[in-house]
């Protein structure tokens, strides 16, 4: 594996020191001739950067994690973050460079930023489709602004770029949300269906009855319940129904053949069956045992 070099002249303007402004903004296509397209793994001192993709498609390596990303989105990389790009011919994008000692500025005024802003951090997807339209609209701004000497410019460019991270903030923040949300609904799905299994009543020995009464998928309640569990819902079911067969041998005068069938069986030898793989003993072997304890 090669080791990422700290970039000082291929793809970025210089070091925090040549950074006269507030911020650097670039077109990927601009410097396209001098990586064609293809950006090898490096990082940054004192340098952080915040890419725009409008539209096209980039492989990337972010800390050397890899990502298949599909534009818009946005991709934020704190100083000394390893990242790799290849990108699609002619692709639209922007990359924003600024030094860290003005993000630290940024991040005392604005101190919910902390817990993602020295981290990679992508935004994409449907989900955020308004947010990152409204930051390349913004990225288009900040473009506009760089090229213009006015007196006020790293004033335009500081606001600009706040706004930036506003955006990407809230992103975040609703990804979070979303995710949240799905564990909640996860670690409900799983709940339910553990009612499901441990209703004295219920005797259905199939994975898929119960997802269709929890109505999602037998893959969808079987991930689910993997995940969440460490174990297979056949295994939590069959678990499940060992012990309703125990305590029904232990406890009650009914026939085994009676058992099997209020359990759901098909037949007293599949229950028979089922019953000596699990217990290492047949039904009348285990109830001989138990009641002459």
């Amino acid at each position: 594996m090669h080791l990422p070099l700290a970039d000082r002249h291929l793809y970025v303007l210089g070091g925090p020191s040549a950074h006269v402004g507030f911020l650097n903004c670039e077109r990927i296509s601009e410097r396209s001739h001098i990586h064609d397209w293809s950006v090898e793994a490096h990082y940054h001192e004192g340098l952080a950067q915040l890419f725009v993709f409008a539209k096209g498609q980039v492989g990337a390596r972010l800390d050397y994690a890899p990502e298949s990303i599909t534009g818009p989105a946005m991709v934020w990389l704190p100083a000394l973050c390893s990242h790799a790009f290849e990108y699609e011919t002619g692709m639209e994008g922007w990359v924003i460079t600024i030094p860290t000692g003005d993000l630290s500025q940024l991040s005392t005024e604005a101190p919910y930023l902390d817990h993602w802003i020295n981290r990679p951090q992508l935004l994409v997807g449907e989900d955020h489709i308004t947010c990152l339209t409204e930051a390349i609209d913004i990225t288009r701004r900040i473009e506009t602004a760089h090229c213009e000497a006015l007196e006020d410019q790293n004033l335009a460019l500081k606001s600009l770029f706040c706004l930036l991270l506003v955006l990407l903030n809230r992103g975040l923040r609703d990804n979070r949300a979303l995710q949240d949300g799905n564990t909640q609904r996860k670690r409900y799905l799983v709940h339910e269906f553990q009612c499901l299994v441990e209703n004295p009543a219920t005797s259905s020995h199939s994975v898929a009855e119960f997802a269709k009464a929890l109505s999602v998928t037998s893959t969808h309640l079987s991930r689910t319940v993997k995940a969440a569990t460490g174990r297979t819902a056949s295994e939590i079911l069959s678990d499940q129904m060992l012990l309703k067969a125990k305590r029904m041998l232990a406890f009650s005068d009914q026939s085994i053949s009676d058992i099997a069938f209020a359990l759901g069986f098909s037949s007293p030898s599949y229950f028979s069956r089922f019953f000596s793989a699990r217990a290492s003993e047949t039904p009348r072997d285990f109830r001989k045992r138990i009641r002459s304890q």
